[in-house]
């Protein structure tokens, strides 16, 4: 069941629609007003689309009466079917002229009861099948001129109150037939495809199967009857199947379709017969003549002719040519296809290859192809006969050395062609003996591609040293293996060459040099088979001798055949760099021997510069033989060393030859600590330069250099039981102290408090002796364990007790004379 609302209602009146008269729709004549005629307008899309898959087994329609005209009393509406045009849209109120409606339907007339109010009409279904099948657009209420049957309804001010049901059943219609069918080929040698589409579903009748059929004809007009072929299941609209052509050449044939539907044999669809034919092809004819030439043949070129080749149906394509051999031109052996020739002609020619088997005869088979690919019968053509002979070999074939290192050439001259047998090359092969005498067997070489009757050609000796090679030769032709010439061997032989054995010694000295200037010797080469040419000399470098190295280069080519001798090089003058010398030997034949290593010479590096811990450069002592604190740096070459020290610009003192100078002396390791006590000097300023050397090719670090001053003494005289000891006493040791220290390399003192004459009291002093003491200990300790020896050491001091009050004078003269030897 649907129920479809109107989509619009209207009265209309004498020759035009009245919605801004009245909102209802009316039938009949209301006194003298004219005839109503009561339109009504449904979702007529909605009403069709129901309509192609069911039928209406019922209808009703919804109306309101309303109280116009005699509304008490039952009343006769007449209803059609029918078409209107002109009616205003809901949103118009304006009156239109339009036409009356034109009326489909017969008139169906229904009682309305009495009295206003929903009044529900089944109606006649002939009225929804004239909505749905698209011969009307509308129902509309007619009583014609009765005033008797006059009534209003609601209309397009409520469309709700005017409803239409109708009550559906599903409708079964048949299948229809594709709209399209066709062959893909009208002449066909083979199967073709036959393709359709259009088919529809029925109604409640889904597609389930085609069912084809074919029917054949002689001249593709009178046709025999239709024969079943198959049927094809499937759903879908369109479908395509390979059907074959008739069976008899050159006859015709056609197809026809028709759907089928699940609801069964009655719903099939009508046939669609195909809108083209397919032909059976007729075969090509083969070549009326078949002629090869020459009868006789040695090397030439053979000429296969044909003609009067014609196609059937379709157009020649090509031809397929094969050949057969007999030696008797009798008995004759199977056909052997050559080739598949593409020629649209009707004659042609082709140059076979044939035999070069001297006494062997040939014959030709040719067929003709259409394009769609059907082959005639074959026209065979006469016998030709092969006859060839031998090439000959070359009389001579010589090496060109019997000693080789690398190739060496082959030459030869002599050689013959043979009837029919034109000479295409050599093949050549090399057999190998480790003793001249014992050979191998023969292994392929080479084959040298050439017409002459002479030649040439590289070769290579056998691979292992010392072993022999000979050479053998035929001549090959244009008519096979069959026809080669014997073969020819080589006269002599060819060695392969020995290596020379490079030098047993090899020597760069000397080991270390300061002078870049290195002597290389070698001794006991020994030659091959080959006399001595040079010898190269390669080199590399790295530091201290020590990975990674560089890559060899080649430093000399000594041009000499002696088995010893001696080069001169210049080395390297970066200190620290190492050397080592490689040495190989060429011989005449340019061969080269392994490789031999010297020993690693080394360019002398400096030691490292010493480092001076005492004094600070720019610093004061009040000691004519101070001390100096050195410590050696490194010396990269393992050497030991010597320590030297200059003042001013007197003499250099060193280690060795001035070992009382020197609290650790002689020859010296890498960071040993060793104390230089000063001979006497003046007061004043000075400069000290230390250095060190190795020990072997005394060169010279780094010389370090210091500024000092010696300064006289800035004490007072003070005398026991004579002299007080005041303020200016104490801040003269305060001040010479932090001096001192400074002059170590040590931080002054920042003192606990100042001392001031004659505010300063008294029983602070002994805090300020002992903070003077305190000052003066680290440097006497930095001194006595600087090195490992004792020789320069400060003798323990035993500090005077000073007890309380003043100090006394031998506290201060203590303090006075320990400053002076630091």
């Amino acid at each position: 069941m649907a129920n479809y609302q109107a989509t619009n209602a209207c009265t209309w009146r004498d020759g035009r629609y009245i919605p801004g008269t009245t909102q209802d729709i009316r039938q009949g004549v209301f006194e003298d007003l004219g005839q109503c005629v009561g339109v009504m307008i449904f979702n007529l899309t909605s009403i069709r689309n129901q309509y192609q898959d069911y039928y209406p087994t019922s209808a009703s329609l919804a109306l309101t009466r309303t109280g116009a005209g005699a509304w008490g009393s039952e009343r006769t509406m007449t209803l059609y079917a029918g078409n209107q045009t002109g009616i205003p849209s809901l949103s118009s109120s304006t009156n239109i002229n339009a036409p009356r409606p034109t009326k489909v339907s017969s008139a169906y007339n229904y009682d309305i009861s009495a009295g206003q109010g929903d009044k529900i009409i089944n109606i006649s279904t002939a009225l929804i099948d004239s909505i749905g099948s698209g011969a009307s657009n509308c129902l509309f209420i007619d009583a014609g001129s009765s005033t008797t049957h006059y009534m209003s309804f609601m209309g397009r001010n409520d469309l709700t109150k005017i409803v239409l049901t109708v009550n559906w059943e599903s409708r079964t219609t048949a299948a229809s037939a594709p709209t399209s069918c066709s062959l893909s080929s009208t002449l066909a040698e083979g199967n073709v495809t036959l393709s359709w589409s259009g088919a529809k579903s029925g109604a409640n009748n889904d597609i389930s199967a085609y069912e084809i059929q074919y029917s054949d004809s002689t001249n593709n007009s009178t046709w025999g009857s239709w024969t079943a072929l198959t049927v094809i299941n499937s759903t879908a609209t369109s479908g395509s199947l390979s059907v074959s052509p008739p069976n008899i050449r050159g006859d015709f044939r056609r197809f026809r379709i028709r759907t089928r539907g699940m609801a069964g044999s009655a719903y099939y669809s009508g046939w669609k017969v195909s809108s083209n034919t397919v032909r059976k092809n007729t075969l090509p004819a083969a070549p009326t003549t078949a002629i090869a030439s020459p009868e006789i043949y040695s090397n030439e070129t053979i000429t296969l002719t044909w003609s009067g080749a014609a196609g059937g149906t379709s157009a020649i394509r090509g031809y397929r040519i094969s050949s057969r051999t007999s030696m008797d031109n009798n008995t004759w052996g199977e056909w052997n296809e050559l080739i598949t020739l593409n020629l649209n002609a009707n004659s042609g020619s082709y140059n076979p290859v044939v035999t070069n088997v001297s006494g062997t005869y040939t014959q030709f088979s040719i067929r003709t192809i259409d394009v769609l690919g059907a082959i005639s019968s074959e026209k065979i053509s006469n016998s030709i006969l092969c006859n060839i002979t031998a090439c000959g070999e070359p009389t001579i074939f010589a090496l060109s050395t019997t000693i080789a290192e690398g190739s060496l050439t082959l030459s030869w001259s002599g050689a013959t062609a043979g009837a029919g047998n034109a000479i295409i090359g050599y093949e050549i092969e090399y057999s190998d003996s480790n003793d001249d005498s014992n050979w191998g067997m023969w292994s392929p070489l080479k084959t040298v591609i050439t017409s002459g009757t002479s030649g040439s050609t590289s070769a290579s000796p056998t691979p292992i040293r010392g072993h022999y090679r000979r050479f053998r030769i035929r001549t090959i032709g244009t008519a096979g293996s069959s026809y080669y010439s014997d073969w020819k061997v080589s006269v002599s032989s060819v060695r392969k060459n020995i290596l020379p054995t490079p030098p047993s010694i090899l020597i760069a000295s000397p080991t270390l040099y300061e002078t870049p200037t290195v002597t290389i010797a070698w001794s006991g080469t020994l030659p091959g088979t080959s006399p001595i040419k040079h010898y190269v000399i390669q080199r590399s470098t790295s530091f201290m001798g020590n990975p990674p190295w560089t890559s060899y280069e080649t430093l000399a080519t000594i041009v000499s055949s002696e088995t010893s001798g001696t080069y001169v090089a210049e080395a390297s003058n970066l200190p620290g760099t190492s050397t080592r010398y490689r040495i190989s030997v060429t011989d005449t034949l340019d061969a080269v021997s392994a490789y031999v290593t010297s020993n690693i010479v080394t360019k002398n590096s400096p030691p490292t510069a010493p480092k001076i811990e005492c004094p600070m450069s720019g610093r004061s002592t009040y000691n004519l033989t101070p001390r100096f604190m050195i410590t050696t740096g490194i010396e990269p070459d393992g050497q030991t060393q010597i320590v030297e020290v200059r003042l001013n610009a007197g003499q250099w003192f060193n280690s060795v030859d001035n070992p009382e100078l020197f609290s650790t002396n002689g020859y010296l390791g890498d960071n040993t600590k060793t104390v230089f006590k000063a001979p006497a000097l003046s007061y004043g300023s000075h400069k000290v330069s230390i250095r060190c050397l190795d020990s072997d090719l005394m060169t010279s670090s780094a010389e370090i250099v210091k500024t000092f001053n010696v300064q006289s003494s800035p004490f007072q005289l003070i005398t026991a039981n004579v002299t007080t000891v005041k303020a200016t006493h104490i801040n003269t040791l305060r001040t010479t102290v932090n001096t001192i220290r400074e002059f170590h390399c040590m931080p002054p003192i920042v003192w606990g408090e100042e001392i001031i004459s004659l505010k300063t009291t008294i029983e602070r002093w002994p805090q300020h002796i002992q903070e003077l003491r305190a000052a003066l200990e680290p440097i006497i300790t930095r001194i006595n364990e600087f090195d490992g020896t004792s020789t320069f050491d400060i003798p323990p001091v035993e500090w005077i007790p000073f007890g309380v009050g003043r100090p006394k004078a031998d506290v201060m003269i203590q303090l006075q004379e320990l400053i002076q030897i630091l």
